[in-house]
């Protein structure tokens, strides 16, 4: 078992009356309802495929299934909160009727979309923008009592890929986190999942300045979500392009497991579980 102190503390979240235990790493596999996201491969629609494509992702150790009907790449055209729920139209239905104990997770910054997905099944509210591009989303969430993943995100909705920091970058990343932690628990939120926002409105070197500076997370004894598969921060390393940057993505995804991340955000469900298992067994 991967854990240390911060570990164990932050390793207990409760969804919908139940406690789910963090104590090992969870893996969210990625599902995009969604005509543009950055990863061909990843793009699906309600249509017969769609049971099948969430099958085989949880027999290849999916614990969460993140649902999106909105590509969060740089300069991606943002649709209006109802186009998003015409797009997840019957989803959450039908995977909740499918798979009844599957944790599902709503990935929008709309407070109108959270609400409609809590309300057809989804138990999480995966946030990339910490609330800050539509002021209902924490009053959904307050009513719902929902887990909610707050993500450390400075920037715009068209997610460029430069520093909104001036200086003194890792305080602004506390600062920010002990801010809307705070926000949050006079909500009455108190089940929260800290994303460091890996990609999102942050330079190259951030991100790595993230990366390095991992450990600093655990002093809100939270579990943290970690989002970089096949993201540019590798692809412009390795100068490879999206196709081809898995095994870039398994690389970091070992690191940040050496550094006690708790949930792995990925498109290649079997290649996580690849990593997760061979950390297990080299502890």
């Amino acid at each position: 078992m991967i854990s240390n102190t911060s570990f164990r503390i932050s390793r207990f979240i409760q969804c919908k009356g139940q406690l789910h235990d963090f104590s090992n790493p969870k893996i969210m596999g990625i599902l995009n309802m969604t005509p543009d996201s950055f990863y061909e491969k990843s793009r699906q629609s309600v249509n017969e495929d769609l049971i099948s494509t969430v099958s085989t992702m949880i027999q290849a150790g999916a614990d969460i299934i993140d649902i999106g009907a909105s590509s969060t790449r740089p300069g991606a055209e943002i649709p209006s909160a109802s186009e998003e729920i015409s797009r997840l139209q019957d989803v959450f239905q039908l995977l909740r009727q499918a798979f009844p104990d599957i944790i599902l997770s709503i990935d929008t910054f709309y407070g109108e979309v959270a609400d409609y997905a809590l309300t057809q099944g989804a138990d999480i509210v995966n946030d990339i923008s910490g609330g800050q591009f539509d002021s209902e989303l924490w009053n959904v969430v307050s009513k719902h009592q929902s887990p909610y993943i707050l993500t450390y995100h400075r920037g715009e909705k068209s997610n460029a890929g430069t520093s909104y920091v001036s200086k003194n970058f890792k305080m602004d990343v506390l600062r920010y986190f002990s801010e809307k932690i705070s926000e949050l628990e006079k909500r009455g939120v108190y089940n929260i999942i800290l994303d460091p926002g890996f990609g999102f409105g942050k330079s190259l070197e951030e991100n790595y300045e993230l990366m390095r500076s991992f450990d600093m997370l655990h002093l809100f004894e939270k579990p943290i979500l970690v989002g970089i598969s096949r993201k540019s921060m590798i692809r412009d390393v390795l100068h490879v392009d999206v196709e081809n940057s898995l095994n870039g993505t398994s690389v970091l995804h070992t690191l940040l497991l050496s550094k006690n991340a708790h949930v792995f955000r990925v498109h290649d469900v079997p290649e996580m579980n690849e990593v997760r298992t061979l950390m297990r067994a080299s502890q």
